[in-house]
């Protein structure tokens, strides 16, 4: 089966900051499912399939990208899975550098913490 994607867009930014091979797969995998605002709902499992990547080495790659302030965590939509443990990650690339100068989506959006799954802040 070929893959239907052609491009990945990836923040131009990422080019002074990211230095990790792992990171730069990731995002390139995130850039490949990212909408027009940046917006990613692929899991990780997903984004590890792409780029041949265990899920655990995903999480870790995409931590470190949320610490440059290349990704934002957004809250998940919709109703889980009736088999699923939890609702997906929803994640956003961040094109317009630190700060969060990227708006979100959408009016209704919620930014959460890295590792959250709720509107709180720790």
């Amino acid at each position: 089966m070929t893959d239907p994607r052609r491009y990945s867009i990836i923040p131009i930014r990422s080019l002074g900051i990211v230095k990790n091979g792992e990171d730069w797969r990731v995002l390139a995998a995130l850039g490949a499912h990212a909408s027009r605002l940046g917006v990613v709902y692929a899991n990780q499992s997903t984004l590890g399939a792409l780029i041949n990547m265990d899920q655990p080495h995903v999480s870790r790659a995409l931590r470190r990208l949320w610490e440059l302030e290349l990704v934002r965590m957004l809250e998940p939509k919709g109703k889980k899975h009736r088999l699923g443990f939890q609702r997906g990650n929803r994640m956003q690339l961040l094109y317009d550098g630190p700060g969060h100068l990227t708006p979100l989506p959408s009016a209704k959006e919620l930014e959460l913490p890295w590792g959250s799954r709720n509107r709180r802040w720790p």
